[in-house]
């Protein structure tokens, strides 16, 4: 069964983290993206006033081969890296591991990563690589994700599931959103004010699900 581990590592760890170092305000997410060699963390997002200043900061970075802007919006840009083959650090350790990143984000005080492994031997062989690198790894948690997905769900009622899985399907938590809240309350057939208010409790009761989780 694979294993799902929430960890934190140092913003100098990580090619991109070492780019935030001059800005301590910018924020980074990476697309989730099964990684496949050099395409490792091919996409992500910059969100912030000076991002500018972070991609020149990256494409002075020794690890990026190559740096493009896909699409730009008015606090939000979205990258694509190609990263040199010779892949040093963090980002080998998830690429011999054969990890997926299902949620990464960063800013200038450090990364949160949630990595999935196929079996306890690739996390095993991970935490091994950090150790023999030099990399701090702090964990904070390991999980299956059968585990997660029960647990969060039973704190929710099903219209808050329903809300939750049809805003998700559409795109409602996409940077910039696919769908207004308007349209997707007319596909719920409620109101907008009853989107809302189901997401802000399904949002409450995700968050104390899995707080509860943590403390068992």
């Amino acid at each position: 069964m694979s294993t799902i581990v929430e960890i934190s590592i140092p913003a100098d760890e990580f090619a991109l983290g070492r780019a935030l170092q001059s800005d301590s305000q910018l924020q980074i997410e990476l697309e989730r993206i099964v990684p496949t060699g050099t395409a490792v963390f091919p996409f992500f997002w910059a969100w912030g006033d000076t991002i500018g200043q972070f991609e020149t900061a990256v494409r002075d970075e020794p690890a990026i081969q190559d740096l493009t802007r896909l699409d730009s919006f008015s606090d939000g840009t979205l990258f694509r890296a190609v990263w040199n083959e010779e892949i040093t650090g963090f980002v080998r350790g998830i690429e011999e591991a054969n990890a997926t990143v299902m949620e990464a984000n960063g800013t200038a005080d450090g990364w949160t990563f949630h990595l999935r492994f196929p079996a306890q031997e690739q996390m095993s062989s991970f935490q091994s690589f950090c150790r023999r690198e030099g990399i701090t790894v702090e964990v904070h948690r390991v999980y299956s994700l059968q585990e997660m997905t029960t647990q969060q769900l039973r704190t929710l009622t099903p219209a808050q599931q329903e809300t939750l899985v049809t805003a998700y399907e559409e795109g409602y938590f996409e940077r910039p959103r696919d769908i207004t809240l308007e349209v997707l309350a007319d596909e719920l057939k409620i109101s907008p004010q009853a989107v809302g208010g189901r997401l802000r409790r399904g949002y409450s009761n995700l968050i104390a699900g899995s707080f509860r989780s943590l403390e068992e």
